[in-house]
């Protein structure tokens, strides 16, 4: 049974109207000195931003971070994070190497353990966007039979911290193929057809040593971040 996940779409229409009062001019000019200073701190605060989390901070960074949004025993399908690999290796990439540039999760409901929802963490501000729901598809098996259960695994049981040992390890190796990379994402994946647990991935960016040629590839490993599962790290 394979389970495909679809976001679903949400179509908000606001409404923006402006308000106008009557026309006042006898009014206290100090009380629009001290209403504009409120909007511009209002204005000042919306826009406020946060340094961004960077893979110095740890493979588990996002982990952590949703672990402290939705609590550690909160039940979880995916988990994706992603980072800069910085201008050496890619001309195109504007920010610092080891800069996260994504991290999403999708957790089961808090409202309906039936279901699935999904959030992202906004990088500029450091906040969590409210949760979207997702459309559950089974294929290749009875509908009827799926167990959301079967997909989820709590936060707690994830040590994606240890990844920072596996990652360490590879470094001899990773030099000797790539003349230089980046580790671009530290994520967990779902049960699939070639697995029937779930596994956490390290993906990896750099240019060829022996040609400059710019390649990617990945190891998956186990959740207690110990043992790499599948090895595809270099060509």
């Amino acid at each position: 049974m394979r389970l495909k996940l679809q976001s679903a779409v949400l179509c908000l229409a606001i409404a923006l109207s402006a308000c106008s009062g009557s026309d006042n001019t006898s009014g206290d000019s100090s009380d629009a000195t001290a209403k504009t200073s409120r909007a511009a701190d209002a204005t000042k605060a919306e826009g406020a931003t946060v340094a961004a989390s960077t893979l110095a901070d740890g493979p588990d960074v996002c982990f952590r971070a949703i672990a402290k949004h939705l609590g550690a025993d909160t039940k979880v399908s995916e988990i994706t994070s992603f980072f800069s690999v910085g201008s050496e290796i890619d001309s195109n990439n504007t920010k610092p190497a080891g800069e996260m540039t994504n991290c999403t999760v999708k957790y089961q409901s808090p409202d309906d353990p039936r279901k699935l929802v999904s959030t992202g963490l906004d990088i500029r501000s450091g906040k969590f966007d409210a949760p979207k729901p997702i459309e559950i598809r089974v294929t290749g098996g009875n509908a009827a039979e799926f167990k959301l259960d079967d997909y989820l695994i709590p936060l707690s049981k994830i040590n994606a911290a240890a990844l920072a040992s596996v990652m360490e390890a590879q470094k001899a190796r990773l030099n000797g193929v790539y003349s230089r990379y980046a580790w671009s994402g530290v994520r967990l994946s779902p049960p699939d057809p070639f697995s029937d647990t779930h596994t956490l991935r390290l993906d990896v960016e750099g240019r060829l040593a022996s040609n400059d040629i710019k390649e990617n590839g990945y190891a998956s490993v186990s959740t207690d971040g110990k043992k790499i599962t599948s090895d595809h790290l270099t060509p």
